[in-house]
């Protein structure tokens, strides 16, 4: 038998769990290109400001350290105005409050919010855990299996099926 019918309770820290996985996955990796980019910008704008060197480089040294200081207190108003909405709708949601998968060889099946996503493995970007769930990502939906969803045994039934079934490159699995 190698499928698995996951059913937890849906807890406020998952959805606080997720949306934290989210913003880390695509939002902090972009965010911090995007500020070193323009970091880079701010260097060649103040060097190239036809004032001598040495008052060029204090002027890099005091912006730098500002525009380093906006970009930090950025992304933590970033981070905590996603946190509120994703309390806000929880809310919201309706009880009880419930994560359901069916999990197969070929994908997942997921149910929560009133939502059903179907997704297959071939086209997982990838699979990884921490201490407490499971962590998916196919294309822009995002997913949190929490481990304590999972009945004594279906842990390994469900690394077999994700070892078989998502492509290597994805597969970040410990």
């Amino acid at each position: 038998m190698n499928q698995i019918e996951f059913c937890t309770e849906h807890r406020l820290s998952d959805t606080m769990a997720l949306q934290l996985f989210m913003l880390r996955d695509h939002l902090l990796r972009r965010g911090l290109i995007l500020a070193v980019l323009m970091l880079g910008g701010l260097t060649v704008t103040t060097v190239m400001n036809g004032a001598p060197l040495a008052d060029s480089l204090a002027d890099l040294k005091h912006n730098a350290g500002l525009y380093l200081a906006l970009v930090l207190v950025g992304l933590v108003v970033i981070h905590l105005v996603a946190l509120l909405l994703a309390f806000l709708a929880w809310r919201r949601l309706s009880k009880p409050r419930q994560i359901r998968a069916f999990i197969t060889g070929d994908g997942l099946t997921m149910r929560k919010d009133g939502f059903s996503y179907d997704a297959r493995w071939a086209d997982a970007d990838f699979v990884t855990e921490n201490r407490a769930a499971y962590l998916i990502k196919f294309k822009q939906l995002y997913m949190r299996l929490p481990k304590r969803g999972f009945a004594p045994g279906e842990e390994g039934l469900f690394r077999k099926i994700t070892t078989g079934a998502v492509p290597k490159s994805a597969n970040r699995l410990r």
